[in-house]
């Protein structure tokens, strides 16, 4: 019975593992192609009106271009807070299984074979996954507001 237990808890982990693997991939693709979207639509959001008559051009905001990149960056912040959601609840489900994974190690007295590194690196994998997507969300939602600003006050 306990080698079933020790099997399920052990493919668990695994399936946890991957999951968090495949999230984090998944959230790194999607944020750099919205990246790319909010980049485009930040450089052509704000261009200028000149009026031939009067020899005069003033600057003009692109509709559907600056509504693009406002909804692409909030695209960018959910999909990764989701992400980051994720990753917590995994981290905190595989605490449990690696605690539980200890417990019966305890169990059958073999604890000196295993090593508390192993739920430490757990968490430093899952810390490590969280800061990538934050770094990534995060310049993926200042890099194109930079540029959008820039382009207002070069315009003016």
């Amino acid at each position: 019975m306990r080698e079933r237990v020790y099997e399920q808890i052990s493919n668990e982990l695994r399936q946890v593992s991957r999951t968090e693997t495949t999230v984090t991939i998944i959230a790194i693709v999607v944020t750099f192609v919205l990246f790319g979207m909010a980049f485009a639509f930040a450089n052509s959001a704000v261009g200028y009106d000149y009026d031939y008559l009067r020899d005069t051009s003033t600057m003009e905001f692109v509709v559907w271009a600056t509504a693009a990149l406002f909804v692409s960056l909030i695209a960018i912040v959910v999909i990764n807070l989701y992400t980051i959601l994720a990753l917590f609840n995994n981290k905190f489900r595989k605490t449990k299984l690696t605690e539980s994974l200890a417990k019966l190690y305890q169990e059958e007295g073999v604890t000196q074979y295993s090593a508390d590194s192993i739920s430490k690196g757990y968490e430093a994998r899952g810390n490590l996954f969280i800061a990538i997507i934050t770094t990534i969300a995060a310049l993926g939602i200042i890099i194109p507001l930079i540029i959008f600003i820039n382009n207002i006050v070069e315009k003016l």
